[in-house]
């Protein structure tokens, strides 16, 4: 991975690492949690939980950042949330070591876990235009981006084997470390002047933006024809992924088997760090006109391969359906990549602590609402709907039938439901390139 030391800020490099050990020990523990709690009642619901849990605590702190953090020092936010999280992990673990705890307070300790993880991200997201130079700009974006959705990708598989080899307590225990790790990592940084500072000074009275909140930050991207269109695919985006997320493990391990699924994620992995190496080498130092190119090419990919889902043909295709897993994984963090540089350059950086609230808002918004529609049509909806003889013989024949349909087919909707808004927002999209060169 070439990071270009030599051409980043000093603060950027310790910061982000810290960042992402912190995001991994977070997404492993959760993971954890999650899997243990599917162990007891195998149902998909209980495995959302632990996901609708972190996505509402995340929702709830982010009126306060939206009226506070522009006017506070952010290295001592992240000292802080790095350390609630740190004491939080740490507690619970050794209150599970003394025995079993309410589920109540499990939640509890997840959610605030979840609050610190979003300040976090809110606040070094938009501190990267005060780290990095413009022309490092493309390249700091991919590498925050990317590799947070790299930590999704590899989550499962920690979560999974640390919870067998040393339980949920030691998975905790790792997750206070790690966040200890990015604690040390946003200490010892060599913080440039410009990010230590404040975007605004202290509020006074009548200060108009101390009184804007998440709603106004929503109004004011949705109302600009310029930040309109990045605001709606963001949270298509994120709605689309989250789904992905939940689905695709479910689908492949019912119907397919453990090995299947090892197999499937194996060859994501690599087609991920691909994607990460193609959007570093190739597309970070383009224009931002290019990103918007980049990123709608690969969205309307992406689409196609998830409408195949649905359909039970590729099921037998093990070579082009192995092929299709890699093609998807290998533009994830290319999209992500292009949607995190278009924001940082499209949105004035005094302007991206407060707006970004918006933007995160409506991003976890749309993953909680994408994980229980999700999970409402693969457990309650699609079953039953399968099971209905009024269905014409050759539909049901494409579609399939048995374990992992539902989820499948769901996963096959989740496409359309990426292609038929990108298409609307195509044009919209293509303006904003132009904007984005404009703004930066």
């Amino acid at each position: 991975m070439d990071l270009k030391f030599q051409t980043c800020s000093q603060a950027f490099i310790p910061l982000w690492l810290g960042q992402l050990i912190s995001n991994l020990g977070t997404q492993v523990s959760l993971y954890a949690l999650g899997l243990c709690l599917y162990q007891r009642q195998e149902q998909l619901a209980t495995f959302a939980s632990v996901a609708i849990a972190v996505q509402l605590a995340k929702l709830l702190v982010v009126p306060l950042l939206s009226r506070r953090l522009q006017y506070w020092p952010r290295r001592r936010v992240l000292l802080l949330a790095h350390s609630l999280a740190t004491v939080t992990t740490v507690l619970l673990a050794l209150a599970l070591r003394q025995g079993s705890l309410p589920m109540a307070m499990v939640m509890g300790a997840i959610a605030l876990a979840a609050a610190a993880e979003a300040t976090v991200l809110l606040c070094f997201s938009s501190l990267i235009p005060r780290l990095v130079s413009g022309e490092e700009l493309g390249r700091a974006s991919g590498l925050f981006a990317s590799w947070d959705g790299a930590v999704v990708m590899v989550a499962p598989f920690l979560g999974a084997a640390l919870a067998a080899m040393g339980g949920l307590m030691g998975v905790l225990v790792l997750d206070g470390a790690s966040s200890l790790v990015a604690l040390t990592c946003t200490a010892l940084a060599a913080w440039p002047h410009a990010a230590l500072r404040p975007e605004r000074g202290h509020p006074r009275r009548g200060d108009h933006a101390f009184g804007l909140g998440v709603r106004a930050a929503i109004r004011a991207l949705g109302q600009s024809p310029t930040w309109r269109p990045l605001l709606l695919l963001n949270a298509l985006v994120s709605a689309v992924l989250a789904a992905v997320e939940l689905g695709f493990p479910a689908w492949v391990v019912t119907a397919m088997g453990p090995w299947h699924l090892t197999l499937a994620m194996a060859i994501g992995g690599g087609g991920y760090l691909l994607g990460t190496q193609l959007w570093s080498r190739n597309w970070a130092r383009l224009e931002a006109q290019q990103w918007s190119t980049v990123l709608r090419s690969c969205l309307l990919i992406q689409g196609v391969v998830l409408t195949g889902s649905g359909l039970v043909i590729f099921e037998r295709l093990p070579g082009l359906w192995f092929a299709a897993v890699g093609v998807f994984a290998l533009l994830v963090p290319v999209v992500l990549s292009a949607l995190q540089a278009l924001w940082q350059v499209v949105i004035p950086a005094a302007d991206q602590p407060r707006l970004f609230t918006g933007r995160y808002s409506l991003e976890w918004l749309a993953r909680l609402v994408a994980i229980v529609l999700f999970t409402l049509s693969v457990d309650r909806v699609l079953p039953p709907a399968l099971a209905w003889s009024g269905w014409p013989p050759g539909l049901i024949a494409a579609v399939g039938s048995g374990g992992g349909r539902p989820a499948a087919m769901a996963l096959g909707l989740v496409g359309w439901g990426l292609l038929l808004p990108l298409l609307v927002l195509w044009r919209s999209l293509d303006r904003l390139g132009f904007s984005a060169v404009v703004e930066a």
